[in-house]
């Protein structure tokens, strides 16, 4: 991984329409379906920064390829990863799983939980995070919050099962 850069910029878009194929659902002329997605992006970004102004953007490479992103924050309380997108010809690698045990490999020496929340429709995210520990801590649709609670974390014995 490496930190994002100005020249990724053309990258993080298309990266943002593969994960969002939903807004090209739009009835309309290809251009202004580009302008919603270019909107779309830029507001994304504006709240990221609002929300998370001390975040990390990460490009995720292998070999120098661009395979995707991580947006993660590293609270006091909890790391929250806000984005987590995989080129769509590289996911089912575990390109994405290899990134997130990284993450929780060094929160758990910390005692420091991570936090996300992945979409109810068309996604395959809950599956994925079940799998590396998370848990379903809240539903409120259309996004399911999770966490992964390292071993020896005070909360993890009052987690709500899935």
């Amino acid at each position: 991984m490496r930190f994002t850069a100005p020249a990724d910029q053309d990258f993080l878009l298309t990266l943002f329409i593969e994960s969002r194929p939903w807004l090209g659902w739009a009835e309309g002329q290809p251009d202004f379906i580009r302008n919603l997605y270019e909107m779309q992006y830029t507001a994304m970004r504006k709240g990221q920064e609002a929300v998370y102004p001390e975040h990390l953007d990460f490009i995720i490479e292998k070999t120098g390829q661009k395979l995707g992103r991580l947006i993660v924050d590293l609270g006091h309380s909890h790391w929250r990863v806000s984005e987590l997108q995989i080129l769509t010809e590289a996911r089912g690698k575990g390109i994405g799983s290899d990134v997130l045990r990284s993450l929780q490999a060094a929160a758990n020496g910390m005692l420091m939980p991570i936090t996300l929340c992945t979409p109810m429709m068309g996604s395959y995210g809950r599956q994925v995070y079940e799998r590396l520990g998370f848990r379903v801590m809240a539903v409120e649709p259309p996004h399911y919050h999770m966490a992964w609670l390292p071993q020896g974390h005070p909360l993890l014995a009052t987690a709500p099962a899935a």
